[in-house]
């Protein structure tokens, strides 16, 4: 068991070292690393997760790392996953705090953040596209077909996005509107044959 923690806060501390522009940039990720390397979970329970730890206060990257260390190990697995996360973070930013005169100013730190701001774009981008082929089509993208289309959930999906930027609503008052769209959608329809 000890193993496997060790592994779950090197697997957390090198995602939180290397990725740049917060939580949603890490998504493909840790999927790539707890789902497909690893296969501690299914990619049905990460979505599960990334939708509960987006609901959920706090940073969504520590609330992913909450939600997967505690599905394998409990709270110390919960507490691994977290540290392992946080603590490239806190390291660097003792560094930076120390030295920030230094970091500011310099034109090659300036260089690099503009250099990786389009890879934080393609890794959104890449976890809106894995999240959208596995609630959407029930596929992954090794397995792409249109045999698995859900077509509750693009209804879900394109009126949560049509509302979002048509109204400009708060994010919290979409979640608690797809939540009633869940229920209709997948409640209340299922009921009547639909």
């Amino acid at each position: 068991m000890i193993t496997k923690l060790v592994t779950l806060f090197g697997v957390f501390f090198l995602i939180g070292l290397f990725t740049i522009g917060g939580g949603y940039a890490m998504i493909p990720l840790i999927q790539q690393q707890v789902v497909q390397n690893f296969g501690w979970i299914s990619m049905e329970k990460f979505v599960d997760f990334l939708a509960i730890a987006e609901s959920t206060p706090g940073p969504f990257a520590v609330n992913i790392a909450t939600f997967i260390g505690m599905d394998m190990d409990g709270l110390i697995g919960a507490a691994v996953g977290v540290l392992g996360c946080i603590l490239p973070s806190f390291i660097i930013i003792l560094i930076i705090a120390k030295y920030l005169r230094n970091f500011s100013d310099n034109k090659f730190v300036k260089a690099a953040l503009y250099g990786m701001m389009p890879i934080v774009v393609a890794l959104i981008a890449s976890a809106v596209f894995t999240l959208f082929l596995s609630n959407v089509l029930h596929t992954s993208v090794q397995d792409f077909t249109f045999s698995n289309f859900d077509w509750k959930a693009l209804v879900a999906f394109v009126i949560a996005v049509f509302i979002y930027y048509k109204f400009k609503i708060n994010p919290i008052l979409l979640i608690v509107i797809s939540a009633g769209l869940g229920i209709i959608l997948y409640g209340l329809l299922p009921m009547i044959g639909i």
